[in-house]
């Protein structure tokens, strides 16, 4: 038993680095008492490396064993504590195995799995890898994946690469100052970007499957075709390849490659020990395939293979007599000397003879040596640190400088300038479109001369004011009109306290929502003249977090155009710092499906409608808007089917459009975004199947205010199509009844009387309202002496806007209601319908005024501000 332990410590121990890796034997142990003895000899070791033992009939296939040991949690893959390196990875064997699995997960319809030459086939194919390669699981955390691929082993590999194309670059005196360190952080980030990506996805090591022997890819067969074939393959040829992916991948772990790897630092190979019962079982299977790939293809295993056989398993491949285990030393001698002239087989066998007493003192394996070469490898890559620093380091200054105009408070994300654009200084020229920046000149002019007069509150005005669009799209408009509104309030306000306005860039879409709230948080830290934040003006992801992360900091928050129901739910609750300024989803919603069944011109007991909406998972707003349009319809006793979604990509409208109008609905219900709105149109007005009903009657969320303003003319061309619309706030509304325009506000006397004719009125008007009652809320906890109110006074003034001191304004009347959730109640919204000149109001709820009685339209009666099982 000493000696089986001595002969195990000696083949797992990895030569030094410089030595190239040896041969290691398929030992074999045979007799009565061979489990016991095996199970014995490897327990010193077991935990210092990555092993595993496989039982008799565990699996029922080869396919199976592979993925206990090297699936996407398989035993050789999990992390080994102590070694201070990540475990081993299996992308090729997993890869065969998700393939393999493929013919077990037939579509509902069709023979499976098709032919190779298949191209329906290939699709299926293609999307399923692209799903699986993206949603794959990692046994090491997808955290720790990254760091160790891009830091460890990419970076360390690429920067200084970039540093010496830094120093080359420099060399020339023609070249201005920083283009080199442009250029030679382009080709770190290019190496660093491609070597990880390719690491972490596994395409690094597929090229493999070209060069291999076992069912060859074809030299330009793409990846999903190859694996399409590798799923009609036999079991055979299936079973042959998964076993040699498996030594592939062990090889790739262990192999010495020219740029830092975990692999050199690897000082214990692997350990596998099989028990075999039956000559015919799958795990005699899988031992003789691995011991004929590598005599095949004379590939060095870095793993040590224990397995207790019976003698018939053992014999009939022997060369040599077995060895007794007080023998064993002098023959494993004998059987590397063997080997070295390839003139014996890879098995070595061990005879127990029943007797085998303990060894005294107990054997000891010291990890020293192993844990040193980790060590030494770390100290490698830790030596390409100080150069990464630097480079970080200048890269970061240099960054700020030239992309940001060195401004606090921002930084350069994904290519936008995000965070308080002009917090200690004017926003710079060129970081924004013309007609953006024109606005926000407007804006730092005012700040200066609030500055000036000494006594002000500063509001953050958060946007998405880097649209990447270079025509004024929906969202380029309405970052326009939101400020505009900022900058017409911020003029008005002449009385002390004045209003500074602070401009928070979030990104486009607001993709960078989070770290903008972060960088605004960071600035209410420093400046004690921030009372708030209103902007967030759609419901999308980015907006999500940036509520999540004021909520933390205890900012207020008033929204403007968001509508999703449970915007301002933070971790299942109301969050006490978010006001909700518009009307919900539910509440248009409402009214849109009880406008459609009082105006639908059918006779028909149940009317039909059919929903379609934006597929982007990400997309709060048309998500919730279209699950509210299915319950409002249902309740007005619509027939309604389920949602139909159009992709993020134009050319998926058309098929989308033709689906809808396959069901003859009566009614299109619209809850996509405005950039579609048009397409949808488009596609209604050319589609033959929508023509039962002429003209069609579309009715769509207010997100499609946005791109109605600047296209009205083009849709009321449209003779096959009737838009209507919700609008939640518009200057039509108050237009017609003298005493609502008596009470009319004076911003919105001057948009009646044509100021801002191509703004979007719903963001014009409830920007303008947002920043004028988080200013009301601060001018009211405003102490004498010109001492500034904190953010907790303006959250209790704000929280206590309702009822009696609820008030008017430019978008009617102004309450939160008492309750959690700050929504505002009984709010004005407006059914509108597309007209060339300017949008009619076909019906319109809630008060603008607090004298006027409530609207009795019959769909305006009780029309609900939120659902009624929220919170």
């Amino acid at each position: 038993m000493a000696d089986l332990r001595s002969v195990i410590a000696t083949f797992i121990r990895r030569p030094w680095f410089w030595r190239r890796d040896r041969q290691l034997p398929l030992l074999l142990v045979t007799g009565p008492d061979a489990a016991v003895v095996a199970e014995e000899a490897i327990a010193p070791f077991a935990k210092h490396l990555p092993s595993t033992t496989v039982r008799e009939g565990d699996h029922a296939s080869v396919a199976a064993l592979v993925a206990a040991l090297a699936g996407s949690r398989g035993q050789l893959g999990k992390p080994v504590d102590g070694s201070f390196l990540p475990a081993p990875r299996f992308p090729l064997a997993q890869f065969v195995l998700w393939a393999r699995k493929q013919r077990d997960e037939p579509p509902d319809s069709g023979n499976w799995p098709p032919d190779p030459q298949s191209h329906e086939g290939f699709q299926v194919f293609k999307t399923r890898l692209k799903e699986w390669r993206r949603k794959r699981p990692t046994s090491g955390g997808t955290w720790r994946l990254v760091v160790d691929f891009f830091l460890g082993r990419a970076a360390v590999t690429w920067v200084p690469l970039g540093t010496l194309v830094v120093w080359l670059a420099a060399g020339p005196s023609d070249l201005v100052g920083v283009l080199p360190w442009l250029l030679g952080i382009l080709v770190a980030t290019i190496g660093i970007c491609a070597q990880g990506l390719g690491s972490l996805r596994g395409s690094f090591f597929y090229g493999w499957f070209k060069r291999q022997q076992f069912t060859r890819r074809g030299y330009w067969e793409r990846l999903a075709t190859y694996a399409l074939r590798l799923a009609n393959a036999t079991d055979d040829d299936s079973d042959r390849l998964l076993v040699h992916a498996l030594c592939e991948d062990l090889r790739q772990a262990y192999k010495k490659w020219p740029i830092p790897w975990p692999s050199w630092g690897r000082g214990l190979y692997c350990l596998l020990h099989i028990e075999i019962d039956d000559v015919q079982s799958v795990n005699a299977r899988f031992l003789r395939l691995l011991e004929d790939t590598c005599e095949t293809t004379g590939l060095v295993l870095p793993m040590l293979v224990i397995a207790t056989v019976p003698d018939e398993l053992a014999g009939p491949r022997l060369s040599a007599a077995p060895a007794e285990l007080g023998a064993l030393t002098e023959n494993v001698r004998k059987w590397r000397r063997a080997r070295l002239r390839h003139r014996t087989s890879l098995r070595l066998v061990v005879r127990s003879n029943g007797h085998h007493p303990s060894p005294a003192p107990p054997y000891r394996l010291r990890p020293w040596r192993h844990q040193a070469r980790a060590i030494g490898y770390w100290g490698v890559v830790l030596l390409g640190l100080p150069g990464l620093i630097i480079w970080l380091a200048l890269s970061t200054i240099n960054g700020r400088a030239a992309s940001c105009g060195g401004l606090t408070h921002v930084e350069r994300l994904g290519g936008e300038c995000i965070g308080v654009i002009n917090a200690t200084r004017d926003v710079p020229r060129d970081l924004f479109k013309a007609e953006i920046y024109a606005i926000m000149q407007k804006i730092d002019a005012t700040n200066r001369a609030v500055d000036r007069a000494g006594e002000y509150v500063s509001l953050a005005l958060f946007g998405e004011y880097s649209v990447e669009t270079s025509w004024p799209d929906e969202r380029y408009a309405s970052a326009l009109s939101e400020l505009t509104a900022a900058e017409e309030f911020q003029r008005a306000v002449m009385r002390a306290p004045r209003v500074k306005i602070l401009i928070v860039n979030a990104g486009d879409n607001y993709r960078q929502g989070k770290r903008a709230a972060e960088l605004v948080t960071k600035l209410a830290e420093e400046d004690t003249h921030l009372m708030g934040v209103v902007g967030l003006a759609r419901s999308v992801a980015g907006v999500e977090q940036a509520v999540s992360q004021f909520d933390a900091a205890k900012i207020p928050v008033v929204s403007t155009t968001a509508t999703a129901d449970d915007l301002g739910m933070v971790n299942g609750r109301p969050s006490p710092y978010y006001f909700h300024l518009s009307p919900t989803n539910f509440r248009q919603a409402t009214l849109a499906a009880r406008f459609a069944r009082k105006t639908l011109p059918t006779t028909a007991e149940r009317a039909s409608a059919v929903i379609v909406q934006d597929g982007m998972d990400e997309d709060t707003y048309t998500n919730n808007l279209a699950a509210d349009f299915a319950s409002a319809l249902q309740k007005e006793k619509f027939t309604v089917g389920s949602p139909i979604a159009y992709g993020d990509s134009q050319d998926q409208m058309t098929p989308a459009v033709a689906k809808a109008c396959a069901r003859k609905p009566h009614v299109f219900m619209y809850a996509g975004r405005a950039s579609d709105f048009l397409d949808f149109l488009r596609a209604i007005e050319g589609s033959g199947p929508c023509g039962d009903r002429l003209p069609a009657r579309v009715i769509a969320g207010d997100d499609v205010s946005r791109v109605v303003a600047a296209h009205s003319g083009e849709i009321t061309n449209m003779r096959r199509v009737m838009v209507y619309y919700a609008s939640l706030a518009n200057r039509e509304i108050w237009k017609g009844n003298e005493d609502n325009a008596f009470h009319a506000t004076e911003f919105i006397s001057r948009l009646i009387k044509g100021a801002h004719k191509t703004a979007v009125d719903d963001t014009l008007i409830l920007t303008y309202d947002a920043l004028d009652v988080i200013y009301r809320a601060a001018n009211k906890a405003h102490r004498p002496g010109g001492r500034l109110p904190s953010s907790g006074d303006v959250l209790f003034r704000l929280s206590r806007t309702f009822g009696e001191s609820a008030w008017n304004g430019s978008s009617g009347v102004i309450d939160f209601g008492w309750g959690e959730r700050h929504d505002p109640v009984n709010k004005a919204i407006a059914i509108m319908r597309v007209e060339s000149d300017a949008s009619s109001v076909e019906v319109r709820c809630g008060r603008l005024h607090p004298s006027e009685s409530l609207p009795t339209d019959e769909p305006c009666v009780d029309l609900p501000d939120i659902p009624k099982n929220v919170p």
